[in-house]
């Protein structure tokens, strides 16, 4: 039977990692998967699209942010909106919302997982882009649903496929 060394959170928050920083899960350190040139370019792309509404609605687009969940339980999104400047480093607030890219070894579980926290949380958007498959889907009560477009009506914003994709 092997057991897990836990690491205390404060400890967490002091270490620098190479490569993408691990989530911190109840004590764990789970390494999050490298995306590549894929993933990076989705990801510029969407803070690309966002950037203009800064300052219109006064939204704070923040990549790769720390956000605490729980005490214990310190997630990284690839992209999140808030409605409100975080005030903490790693906000303890849910973000408006929260956007995962798939990278290659990306297991289904595990996003899943991490999107149905993100939905307990109260995140109200949820959205789920996939750069191999060309998809995207949103995370809702309903589950995780494809969808042709990413919408905010509360910013007046379509995002089609062809802005994101290259």
């Amino acid at each position: 039977m092997s057991t897990r060394a836990l690491v205390p959170v404060e400890e967490y928050l002091r270490m620098s990692f190479d490569g993408p920083d691990p989530e911190y899960l109840d004590g764990e350190l789970v390494e999050r998967n490298l995306g590549g040139d894929s993933h990076s370019s989705t990801q510029s792309n969407l803070d690309g699209i966002l950037h203009p509404l800064k300052k219109k609605f006064r939204i704070y687009v923040r990549p790769e942010i720390h956000m605490r969940l729980a005490p214990t339980r310190i997630r990284v999104a690839d992209l999140a909106i808030f409605r409100e400047k975080p005030a903490d480093p790693i906000p303890s607030s849910p973000p408006h919302v929260a956007v995962e890219i798939v990278s290659p070894g990306d297991r289904y579980t595990e996003i899943h997982q991490k999107l149905e926290e993100y939905l307990r949380w109260g995140i109200k958007h949820i959205w789920l882009v996939d750069p191999a498959s060309r998809n995207f889907s949103v995370y809702d009560d309903a589950g995780l649903r494809e969808v042709p477009v990413l919408e905010l009506p509360e910013f007046e914003l379509t995002i089609q496929k062809s802005d994101v994709f290259e």
